[in-house]
Formats: structure tokens, sequence, C-alpha cells
């Protein structure tokens, strides 16, 4: 979503004691009021043109072309009231760099900064406002000398519309796109509901639980059986917005709403929710006290007791400005978010930030940069498994108000691709069980075949990540045998994974051999007994 700045220019008192032509600048103003932008200009020229030195039709000229944004014109009347070189025209000056840093013009916002700060007067009244400009200006000026690929291309029809479409988050998979559509008409209030689209039968679905109220910015569990989304204003809310959840049941459907309660919401206001893909937390957005700014990042962990107590993510993510929209990668090392208080392109950009574990901090943010970060509001950006796919919301040459675009991230802003077996991995619940399917041993023996390596492997990479997961390995077999030789093989096979593992990762690691005590199939077809052997393994915490 962009938001375009207009300057509210100062009208000095002393343009009253003028002897000046009001009846044409009467009309300026009068047509200007009325939307006719064309007369508004004309009558104000000529109000100038027996008044050259009048200093109100400057202002109002410049105010209109700001608004029509003629941005040069607009600074150029500016300029025409108040001199840079003048320490009683700063407060004018300020406004002419304000102009010029909300629309992008990062050389002239910088050179009329510093021209105030070279006032004396200029530095103490301005200065935490004029060093953020000054030092997003160099940023952005360097940044646009070294743009990254951007190539974004409007969805598609299906998810778009003439409304304007929010991208919320994409499932774990990469099947499905959560969005909030926000439908206005002219004779009644705006409402916002929850879609998904498809990508494999190309369907758009609306939410089933969508009210004649608002719900928006809907973020899916992992396992796809939870979701959180915002409200405002229910008859069970503890603040204006909170956040609320349903779980799905088989062959039931979504559960009744439910307020997340205490440890999450707060008097205040909590949105933009978003599942860490290990389960383990809830990040959100809120403006509670007790935070670092305006909006800050949270996060709940999640525990078989519920929402645990919101903590702050912190001063290095959160600024004394706002941040919103927080994505966690699956990949649970790479966090995207955005702030207009970090150095960025001057007002919300996007950044990345990332991790060496699960267990590690985040490290300092970084601009994901230019032109995907713009001097517009640039946010709401998702990205899919495959580390690169990334979706994100804007205005520009879409269907209709905002729309979401699909583009690929520079690499360097890429989060890490996800196997298929740590895809299964972060999709299951606590306690279901993962199959090896790529761990084989020779026959009736525990020693692994060198092509179960590859599969290991990658167990072992999302251990690393994870150190705080704790997991048991499975061995099962079929039923042709002894009960008793089935039980001893399966034990050792599974404490051959076991050793291999031990040596690689500090995850809390046990083992147990369950023979054939737990067929996933019946053991009277090829087929059946094929898939009862098999090694395996459950997270147990």
């Amino acid at each position: 979503m962009i938001r375009l700045i207009f300057i509210c220019f100062l009208i000095p008192i002393s343009a009253f004691s003028q002897k000046i032509d009001y009846k044409n600048f009467d009309k300026s103003v009068k047509y200007n009021n009325n939307g006719d932008i064309e007369k508004a200009i004309r009558y104000a020229n000529k109000a100038l043109e027996s008044s050259p030195n009048w200093i109100q039709p400057k202002l109002l000229l410049a105010s209109i072309y700001a608004k029509d944004m003629q941005i040069e014109l607009a600074a150029s009347y500016l300029l025409k009231v108040y001199d840079e070189n003048d320490p009683d025209d700063i407060n004018g000056i300020n406004q002419v760099v304000r102009l010029y840093y909300s629309h992008g013009f990062y050389q002239k916002a910088l050179f009329y900064a510093e021209k105030i700060i070279s006032h004396e007067v200029g530095k103490y009244r301005f200065v935490n406002e004029l060093d953020r400009c000054i030092t997003n200006c160099k940023f952005a000026i360097e940044a646009m000398k070294r743009p990254i690929e951007f190539n974004p291309v409007n969805l598609n029809e299906d998810v778009n519309s003439s409304f304007s479409e929010f991208v919320n988050t994409v499932s774990v998979n990469g099947e499905r796109l959560f969005f909030t559509r926000r439908m206005e008409y002219d004779d009644r209030k705006p409402q916002e509901d929850l879609f998904f689209f498809d990508f494999l039968d190309s369907s758009l679905i609306p939410l089933p639980f969508n009210t004649d109220f608002n719900e928006g910015a809907i973020t899916i569990s992992p396992d796809g059986f939870m979701c959180v989304y915002s409200a405002c204003d229910r008859q069970n809310s503890i603040g204006g917005c909170d956040l609320f959840s349903r779980i799905f049941i088989e062959g039931i459907g979504w559960s009744e709403e439910h307020n997340l309660g205490s440890s999450v919401n707060s008097r205040y206001w909590e949105t933009q929710a978003s599942f860490s893909p290990d389960g383990k937390y809830l990040y959100f957005i809120s403006n509670r006290d007790g935070g670092v700014g305006g909006d800050d990042i949270w996060r709940s962990q999640i525990t078989e007791h519920g929402f645990m107590q919101a903590e702050n993510l912190g001063s290095l993510i959160n600024t004394r400005y706002n941040e919103m929209s927080p994505f966690l990668h699956p990949d649970n090392l790479t966090f995207y978010f955005a702030s207009n208080g970090h150095i960025g392109m001057g007002d919300y950009d996007i950044y990345v930030s990332r991790r060496l574990s699960g267990d590690k901090q985040w490290r300092f943010p970084e601009n994901i940069g230019y032109p995907i970060n713009t001097h517009n509001v640039d946010n709401s950006l998702v990205v899919s498994n495959d580390g690169r796919t990334a979706y994100y919301t804007s205005n520009h040459s879409g269907s209709g108000k905002e729309d979401i675009f699909v583009f690929n991230l520079p690499e360097s802003m890429q989060a890490d691709k996800i196997s298929e077996l740590e895809l299964e991995i972060i999709t299951q619940k606590i306690g279901d069980e993962v199959v090896l399917n790529n761990v084989t041993f020779a026959s009736n023996s525990s020693n692994l075949d060198s092509t179960s390596y590859v599969e290991l492997d990658k167990l072992i990479m999302y251990l690393l990540k994870n150190p705080h997961l704790n997991i048991e390995i499975q061995g099962h077999t079929d039923n042709i045998g002894s009960n008793i030789d089935n039980l001893i093989l399966s034990e050792e096979r599974a404490r051959s994974v076991y050793n291999y593992l031990f040596a690689k990762v500090e995850n809390k690691l046990e083992y147990m051999g369950y023979g054939e005590s737990r067929p996933l199939a019946p053991n009277n077809t090829i087929k059946g007994r094929n898939l009862n052997r098999r090694t395996s393994f459950v997270i147990i915490n």
C-alpha cells in the first residue's frame, strides 16, 4: 500500500498586510476547494500578476502542485517564498526538505537539509528529523546507484480484483496463498474478508468463517490445523483489534472463533501474526506499552499449555518508530519485516534479518534494496519454501487498487530452500511419525546402505538449525520372522541411525525398536510389508 505525503505549507501572517489582489486569490481558493485545479492555478497566477511579491498565492500553488505530484513545481514556489540561506526561513526550508524527501528527490532533500543544519538554530530545532533524513538520503542515493534485479508480475485476475488485496502468508508447502481483500462500496462501510488462492487448481476460495465484520491478516500454522487472524470490535475483544484463532477439525471444519487471551492481546492493538515454522512461536505487531517504539514486533511462545506471555523482540529489530508485516520463512533462519525506523528509502521499507539456528538471536536487519524498496510504503512480503519466490502488495500497474505481485528475490536476499524431508517435518504435528523413506539397510542387517547418508544429512541440517528439538528414532519391521528377532533388528537399525546422528548434532536423541507392533499397512501384500519395514522418527517436545 502506497501512502502519498502532502505538505501543509505555512502561511506567514505578514502576507495579509500587503496591498494585494484578493478578488482573484479568493477565486483561486474557491476553485481549489471545489476540485477545479485548472482554474485555481489560473486565478492564483492572476493574483500574482498584480502582486508578484504576495506570498499566499505562491504557497497555494505549491500546495496544488504537490497534491498533483508535480513536485519540482511545488518546490519552486516554496523557494520563491523561503530563502535557504536565511536562518529565519528554516521552518519553510524544512517543508522543502520534507516535500523532496517524501517523494524520492533525495539529492535535493539532502542539499536543503544540510542547508538547515548549517544554520546554528537549525541544528537544534530539527536535529532528530534532519539527521534521520540525511542518513536515509545518503543511503537511498547509493542504493539507487546499485539497483537489484526486480521484475514483479501481477499475480493474475483470479486473485486481484477492482478492490484492494493485501498478501498475508503462503502455506509452508507453497500450495496456497492467503490474503485479505478490502471491498469498498459507495453505500456502505468497507468490508475486509479473508481468501486463499490454490495454486494447484487455480481456485480462489473465501474462508468459510468470514462475517459481516472485518477479518484480516491471517496466518496458518505449519501443520495447517490452526489459523490466527486479526479482528476488531468483537464482543469478546480485549482491545480495539485483537488476535483470534480457529482450529481445523477433520470432518467438521473450522472451530468457533477464540480470543487468544491476555497473554497475547492487550487493551491496545494487535495484528499481523505469523507462525514460526517449528510451531514454537507466534510473532505479531502490537502498539502496547513496554515496547521500543510505536508499533513493535512481539512474540508469544506456544506450549502445550497455550500461548505464553508475549515478549518484545528488542531494539535490534524494533526501532523507536514502527515495524509491521513480520514473516518467518520456513527455513526458520530468515526473517522478513517492514519498518520505517531502520535506515532506508524514507517510508516503510522491507528488511531481512538472519540467524544461525532456531535458538540464536536475530542479526541486525539488512535493507532488501532498491527498487523493491522505494520512497513509498513497501511492506507485506512473504517468501515461498523455495526461498526465492516472493509475493508482495503494491498499487503499481495493477488491475485495481493494491494488488498482489510475484517476483524472484535477488540471491543475496533469498532464504534457504526447504528439502522435501524438512517440509514433511514442519508440516507434521509434534508426536507424528516422519518416515525416512530413503534410509535403507542390507537384508536382515543393521548396517546402513551408503545411499542412506543423503537423507540422514538432510535430517542433520534440520536438527542443526533447530537444536531445541528432541527426537526419538524408531525402527520398524514387517511380520516376517519371529517377533523377538524383529524387535531386536528394529532396535539395532534405530541405534545405527542414532549413532550416525549423535556425533553431528547437539539435540537430545533417543532411539527405540518397535519390531512389527506398529504397522502402517496390512502385512498380507508386498507393498504393505515394504511400507512397514521403515526407519522413522518423532519429535518428542
